[in-house]
């Protein structure tokens, strides 16, 4: 009876350990709001809540371009970063948080007020301290590149610096230690962007990578309990040119952690094996995404990688096409394949393709180079070729996005058998809905609006909605009638979305778009 109660014990803990998933990048910040008021919004992708919707929220600050968040291991938001400043989950800076990245080129250059963030698409991390393991605390590594000014007739120069955050100060809503802005690397200078890290296959240490600028190397880190330490250079069998390859594109290993791709329009996608003992990257490929012949160094077209869960396919994002890449193949050229290319929708910007990241419900999610509406979706990336089911402006924005932002998350669950959440059957729920453009004019107005009417609609709903989501009026349409006249002149000035929902929609379309009320 005794060994019987112990056998049930434990295989209830292996039971409960293999469906305990790590959740620290369940919670996505966006939107350019900078102050903690009702006025200014931004949003939240929040993979914990059932059933989904995006959530507008006050998050305290802007997100433009350096986004970076960090939840514990169930999901629960502890903090975030734009690369300027240190909220806690409930959007208030924490002590000492005030300024990250401090240097005279912030104030010579007018980032200083930091409304946005920092600059850098893929400049900041955050990793939990190895020491956390044995120690009981709750310490956070933010590594972040700082620009530095160099005088007045060179370049500035970049450095790698980290900020240390304890989460048992503040009652538990953390603080920033005296820890801050410790630079740990500036022998050589770095690429800005690329900024990535992965678990040590001792499932505790963090191997760091990055590129190096105006060289054919990476240097590379280990994140240990005794803190950071440098490993060395490793050739990347590419030149990394300033001019062409800083802030181009990004980089990112594979969700089981077994490989490492990089890719910018004129480097092209390069693919390395990746040792998590010892740190080493090996097996070079390059793969030509576009002919050779037709890539042009005078473009500077701003590109980003993904992996699929499964680690299989690499999906290449580049202005207006996005590819996808077989890895399975034997000759990795053979592998690259159209997936879909930019269908020209301005929403209110044109949307071409740009950042992309994986979400823990197993899709890709990516959005346009500006301001818009709608993000576009891979929705199952685990597929061969068009079969993965990319969605251009599939997911509606409850606000404008004001600017180009994903957060940049390390593979939490590389140890992990499954990589995402795929009994997250639509993150959306019954609110996800593939937009189209809709004609309104004139725009802005004083207040009157004349909606065109989709042709072959049949019936439906149009619904106005201020930018934080509520509904403002509503009115049943018909397809007969081909336009509509709308007067929201008592309402104050400001953003309103205009959308319009077919009755029979089994494709689940929607018509949007934002107008702008003037007085």
């Amino acid at each position: 009876m005794k060994y019987f109660i112990l056998l049930f014990l434990n295989l209830t803990f292996l039971y409960t350990d293999s469906f305990a998933q790590n959740k620290q990048d369940y919670v996505w910040l966006f939107g350019l709001d900078h102050t903690p008021s009702p006025i200014d919004k931004g949003y939240r992708i929040d993979f914990n809540v059932k059933p989904f919707t995006i959530q507008v929220t006050n998050n305290g600050i802007g997100f433009a371009q350096n986004n970076a968040s960090i939840c514990d291991k169930d999901g629960n938001l502890l903090f975030y970063t734009n690369g300027c400043a240190v909220l806690n989950k409930e959007a208030n800076i924490m002590p000492n948080g005030d300024s990250i990245n401090e240097d005279i080129w912030k104030k010579l250059t007018g980032w200083d007020n930091c409304e946005g963030g920092y600059p850098g698409t893929q400049n900041i991390i955050i990793l939990d301290d190895p020491a956390n393991v044995d120690s009981g605390r709750r310490l956070y590594y933010i590594l972040h590149k700082a620009i530095v000014f160099n005088g007045w007739y060179d370049d500035p120069l970049n450095q790698l610096r980290y900020t240390i955050v304890d989460m048992d100060m503040d009652g538990g809503l953390g603080d920033v230690t005296t820890i801050k802005d410790s630079t740990f690397y500036k022998q050589k200078q770095v690429l800005s962007s690329y900024l990535t890290a992965i678990r040590h296959q001792n499932g505790r240490d963090w191997w760091i990578i990055q590129p190096l600028e105006e060289d054919s190397s990476f240097v590379y880190f280990l994140l240990t309990k005794d803190g950071i330490e440098l490993q060395g250079y490793q050739n990347s069998h590419e030149y990394f040119k300033k001019s062409l390859t800083s802030s181009a594109g990004t980089a990112r290993f594979s969700p089981d952690g077994s490989k490492y791709a990089l890719y910018t329009y004129n480097n092209q996608l390069n693919i390395y094996n990746f040792n998590r003992l010892n740190g080493k990257l090996s097996n070079y490929k390059k793969i030509y995404v576009f002919n050779p012949d037709s890539i042009n160094p005078k473009n500077i077209w701003f590109s980003s990688v993904e992996w699929s869960p499964n680690s299989r396919f690499v999906y290449t994002a580049t202005k207006t096409k996005l590819h996808q890449i077989d890895t399975w193949e034997e000759d990795l050229q053979d592998g690259v394949r159209l997936i879909d290319t930019y269908n020209g929708t301005i929403d209110p910007y044109h949307t071409i393709f740009f950042l992309m990241n994986l979400g823990p419900d197993c899709r890709i999610y990516m959005c346009p180079t500006s301001s818009t509406n709608s993000y576009h979706v891979i929705n199952h990336p685990n597929r061969l070729g068009k079969a993965c089911d990319f969605v251009q402006n599939g997911i509606k924005l409850p606000i404008t996005s004001g600017a180009a932002s994903m957060p940049n998350f390390p593979r939490f669950r590389v140890d992990e058998e499954d990589k995402c959440d795929s009994t997250i059957v639509s993150v959306f729920g019954d609110y996800v809905y593939y937009r189209r453009d809709l004609e309104v004019y004139p725009n802005p107005s004083s207040g009157i609006f004349n909606v065109r009417i989709p042709d072959r609609l049949g019936k439906g709903k149009l619904v106005v909605t201020n930018i934080y989501g509520q509904i403002i009026k509503k009115w049943e349409i018909s397809g007969i009638f081909k336009e509509k006249q709308i007067d929201i002149s008592g309402m104050p000035t400001g953003h309103y979305n205009i959308d319009v929902y077919p009755e029979k929609n089994p494709d689940r379309i929607v018509y949007s778009r934002q107008v702008v009320k003037v007085g």
